[in-house]
């Protein structure tokens, strides 16, 4: 059989919603694969540390994290990547001027950080916890992997971003974060010798539409959002009907 190299997103299509919980059949599908001699690689928005947890449950030893701009491979970060940190703190210098709550995480560790008080009256529960520091100057960063905003939707169109990206995960907070999971990929493909033809991508939301349609094997989840659903090469069914299963079934790798 010849070796596959599988990248996955985690929260709607390794695991069920936000709850990091896989099905048994997806457990099952990974054991398989990798059986079979598969490379499993996870790819996400997550930051590196954050990912690691998640990785270490589920057997894998490859990420692709921070939405692509950092790699581990064999359990080593071999890359981690910052945002532009002039182009955050101009962000940060305008939130500032707006007096609208904010928090970063500038290393890679499960925090954030942040001078302002306000900013804990929105902070997702599930999330990392925050550390307030009023006497924290972010102009002093030389380094950052996220910047959270707290505005709603409604609110969002007031906000200068300067061309970040942004992920949307709740009501209240707006991440900047990396959205080309494809960069990592693809600097990964490059350090494995590995080529497009052997390479297939899965994933449900809208930060995984940049995976999709770049010359390998894109699988939307039937979960997955409509936009990703366009650019997919094929659909499962969702990851809680055995979704994993099935699509890697119907390629005869497990």
């Amino acid at each position: 059989m010849r070796k596959k190299y599988l990248f996955f997103d985690i929260d709607g299509t390794l695991a069920t919603g936000l709850t990091t919980v896989m099905p048994e059949s997806g457990a099952r599908c990974l054991e398989r694969l990798r059986a079979n001699g598969h490379f499993t690689a996870i790819a996400t928005g997550r930051l590196q540390a954050s990912a690691a947890v998640v990785a270490q449950r589920y057997g894998f030893t490859h990420i692709v994290a921070d939405g692509g701009y950092s790699l581990t491979l064999d359990g080593e970060v071999i890359e981690m990547q910052s945002l532009p940190v002039p182009d955050c703190v101009a962000l940060l210098d305008r939130l500032e001027r707006q007096r609208i709550p904010w928090a970063v995480t500038i290393e890679n560790e499960r925090v954030c950080l942040t001078a302002d008080e306000r900013y804990l009256a929105v902070a997702p529960s599930n999330y990392f916890p925050v550390t307030v520091d009023p006497a924290f100057d972010y102009r002093g960063m030389d380094k950052l992997y996220k910047v959270y905003i707290a505005c709603t939707p409604e609110n969002q169109g007031e906000i200068d971003l300067g061309g970040l990206p942004t992920v949307r995960y709740n009501q209240d907070v707006l991440f900047i974060e990396p959205v080309c999971k494809q960069r990592g990929i693809r600097r990964m493909l490059d350090v494995l010798g590995a080529s497009d033809e052997d390479v297939a991508v899965f994933g449900d939301g809208t930060n995984d539409v940049c995976m999709f349609g770049q010359g390998w094997l894109s699988v939307a989840m039937g979960n997955a959002c409509a936009a990703l659903k366009e650019k997919a090469d094929y659909i499962t069914t969702p990851v809680d009907q055995d979704g994993l299963w099935n699509a890697c079934r119907h390629f005869g790798w497990i």
